[in-house]
């Protein structure tokens, strides 16, 4: 069975992302709307197919590195794997005192953001990436930051064009992306809390398994 990446398997839902945004968005445009309409966005036609592929066009315009500053609101070090030891505090399933003990061979416990990054990484995700614990969480984080990426453009379409395409401002009120606005605000929360579990979920495999840090740090 051919391997398909998270990003890729998450097209679908950004497409209904997209859908979404734009259904709601014309409905309250359009109180006549009738939503049995919506038939015409089945997974099998033409539209959706359309629709997915600028899916992946628009949630490929930006650096994932953008995209991580846009989730947690951090111009430096924004990924929460920078700060796996803090977050540790905060999820009861870690025992923190054994996660230090098992640490300490690999960093000192007041290293950089950098640093814990790397060890969180290289240590403590990578062996357990592919475990559904972890890689559920982190294909939910890919599907709402990169919906928050997909929000941000549909908006700035649908504001764009109902002040210059005739066409659109006949179907789409001027608050129209008012409605993108409030879905970058509800993926962001999502993204943001995902990314985080991705990495406590890791930390709790992690201590499970004793050995597997020694193993791969010789």
């Amino acid at each position: 069975m051919a391997w398909i990446s998270l990003k890729t398997q998450n097209l679908p839902a950004l497409a209904l992302v997209i859908i979404a945004q734009v259904s709601v968005a014309y409905a309250l445009s359009n109180p006549e709307f009738n939503w049995s309409s919506i038939e015409v966005f089945s997974p099998d036609t033409v539209i959706v197919t359309l629709i997915m592929l600028a899916a992946a066009l628009f949630s490929s315009l930006l650096p994932a590195s953008v995209k991580h500053q846009l989730v947690y609101l951090r111009l430096k070090n924004a990924l929460p794997g920078h700060r796996f030891l803090q977050l540790a505090e905060h999820d009861q399933r870690i025992d923190l005192l054994r996660l230090k003990q098992k640490v300490m061979p690999l960093m000192q416990l007041n290293m950089t953001e950098e640093q814990q990054n790397r060890v969180w990484y290289q240590h403590i995700y990578h062996p357990y990436q592919n475990t559904p614990l972890v890689k559920d969480a982190h294909k939910a984080f890919l599907l709402w930051r990169d919906s928050v990426v997909m929000s941000l453009f549909t908006g700035l379409l649908l504001a764009v064009g109902v002040n210059t395409v005739p066409a659109v401002a006949e179907v789409f009120s001027q608050m129209s992306f008012l409605v993108s606005a409030l879905f970058v605000l509800a993926t962001g929360c999502a993204a943001y809390h995902n990314g985080k579990r991705m990495v406590t979920n890791a930390v709790v495999l992690w201590l499970l398994k004793p050995g597997v840090c020694y193993k791969s740090s010789h």
